[in-house]
This record gives structure tokens, sequence and C-alpha cells, in this order.
């Protein structure tokens, strides 16, 4: 008879330079701006102090970027839970609702486990993101509201979406507003890297809607050890969804594609080219086709290039942002 069991793998604690994009919007009236974060600019310290609590959250920035002269933002990271062959054959009812503890920088995985000892992972169902929220008052007499958005991603690598508001005592916008998406996690050392072989990378983004209407559209990555070359394809068509508003978020169609050299420590930066369907909403008639550029920023993750982790954008041909994401993907199983 087989048993089901539950690992928790990829804790991780500690501080981790981030991959991510940086949207800055001055409460002046200036425009936004937006680039890809330079290695090392933002870190990530991650922490708890008993096995049981949530995670702590720190943001560490240059002076200069967050509001009120800080250098530094936090949250507490709530417990989120991910349901486990739910409705199948070996659904795992521990409690009413069949869900389980787990913080952002952990994997859980399950394993069928044969009398022999022999473990097979089983498909995971139901992986909510999580949210965390947090004001603080500023010198000025106004607040800072934080929000991080966050995905445990996989086992070697997070990703999420971290954003700051300066607002008055109602709660109105009443200064600068900033938004990074990241991911961070356990990179691959240049010694783990494979010197030979291909690798396709099954990958999935944080926020942008999948032709399914759910967060995260999923995409490709192949890596070329030999040549030391990584490739990216995006392919998702427009489509109207019925059943939301139509101010709702859109399903884009995104067709972009493009390969660059990755370097000896891991990191790749592709310049993508290709065409978009965009609407700002859930519009009926697909939008016209338009020409598109952008790039994807990322890196290996885990002891020997298991998985990858970064960010993307796509820009209209005179340069204007049109979407951005943080992704995180794993090599494709035989």
């Amino acid at each position: 008879m087989q048993t089901s069991l539950l690992d928790t793998v990829g804790t991780r604690e500690g501080d981790y330079g981030v991959i991510g994009r940086l949207t800055l919007t001055p409460g002046d009236g200036s425009a936004t701006s937006y680039r890809t974060v330079a290695p090392g600019e933002f870190t990530i310290n991650v922490n708890r102090y008993f096995d049981d609590d949530p995670f702590n959250y720190l943001l560490k920035a240059p002076v200069g970027l967050l509001p009120g002269g800080l250098t530094s933002i936090g949250v507490s990271g709530d417990v989120d839970s991910w349901d486990f062959n739910y409705g199948g054959p070996n659904y795992r009812y521990d409690n009413p609702y069949g869900d389980y503890a787990q913080y952002f920088g952990q994997n859980l995985q399950e394993f069928e486990v044969a009398p022999d000892g022999t473990r097979t992972l089983r498909v995971n169902y139901d992986y909510t993101h999580g949210v965390s929220t947090r004001t603080q008052p500023l010198a000025d007499g106004n607040s800072l509201a934080t929000t991080l958005l966050y995905d445990i991603g996989l086992s070697y690598v997070s990703m999420g979406e971290w954003s700051w508001r300066v607002v008055d005592l109602n709660g109105t916008a009443a200064g600068d507003f900033g938004d990074l998406l990241f991911v961070n996690g356990d990179r691959t050392p240049a010694t783990g890297i494979p010197v030979s072989g291909t690798a396709v990378y099954d990958a999935r983004s944080l926020v942008l809607l999948s032709s399914e209407g759910t967060a995260g559209i999923p995409f490709t990555l192949t890596a070329d050890f030999g040549q030391r070359t990584m490739s990216a394809l995006i392919e998702q068509d427009y489509r109207y969804d019925p059943t939301r508003p139509v101010s709702a978020d859109p399903i884009l169609g995104i067709h972009v594609s493009g390969a660059a050299a990755f370097s000896n420590n891991g990191l790749f930066d592709i310049p993508l080219t290709g065409s978009a369907n965009y609407s700002y909403n859930n519009a009926v008639e697909t939008p016209v086709s338009e020409p598109v550029t952008g790039a994807m920023n990322g890196a290996f993750f885990g002891p020997q290039a298991q998985q990858v982790g970064g960010v993307f954008s796509i820009d209209r041909a005179g340069g204007t942002l049109l979407m951005q994401d943080a992704f995180v993907g794993r090599q494709r199983g035989p």
C-alpha cells in the first residue's frame, strides 16, 4: 500500500539580492520611470523567530529610492496554504479544508511512497498568492502604505511584487509611489552550471493573466549549455472573457521571442521582439496586433541550474511600456 508524504524543501532565511524591475512615480507630477535594478541595489532579508512563526520581510534600498529618507521597509508574512491532490485518491484531510501552512521562502511537495521506499512526486494543486500590508508614519505627518504580494514560486527561487505609496491620514495618495517586481533565491554557482547539453524550462509569470484568466502567463526558456545561450518564447493569444466585467484586467495577446548568451555566473539579458494585442481592459474586440520590443533579465537558481527566475518588460515601438512581470521556471522532466 502506498502512503503519502509531505516534504518542506527550500526554506530560506537570510539576505538575498534581487533581480527586479523598478517603477517610480514622483508625487510632484513628474513622469513615471521604469528600469531594471542593478545587481545588489535592492536586497530582501527573510527571517523568523520561531519555526511556527510567519516570516518577516525587510526590503533594503539605497538612499533616495524610498520615500521619507527611508532605506528599508518591512512587512510580516501571513501563513498561506496549498491544497494537495484535492479530490484525488490520496487527498489529505488533516483539517476541514485540506490545507497546509506554507510560508514565503518554502516549497511544499507531496510524494507517493511505495512499500520499498520509492518516492514519486505527485501533482500539486491550488497555490494562492499571499499578500501582506503595513502602514508606518513618516516625519512629514503622512504615512507610507506598503504591500508585498508574494509567491513561493519554486524550491530555489521565489517571486513577488513590493509596492509602496505615500498617503495622508485619510489614506489618499499624497506623494511618491514605487513598485518593485522581483525574484530572489539560491543562485546557481558558476561551477554548478552544466557545460554541455540543453534544458527546457517551463516558466510562469506572477501577475499577468494566462489564457485561462488565472494569474501567471506560462512560457518556455531553453538553455544551450554547450553554446552558453538562453532563449525565450512567450506565445499567448488575446482572449475576451465574457464571465468578467469589461473593466477587468485583460488576457493579453503576447507573441515575443529572443536569445542571448548567459554569463559565467548564470545571468542572462535577452532582447525580445515580436507583436502584442494590447488592451487596457477586458475588451470584446481583439486589439490590433502591433510590433513590440522588450527585454528579459534573469539567472539560474539551484545547485545545478535546475530552475530559473527573472523579470521581463515589453514596450511599444516608440518605447512606451506595455507590460512587465516577474517569473520563475523549472527544468522540464523526462
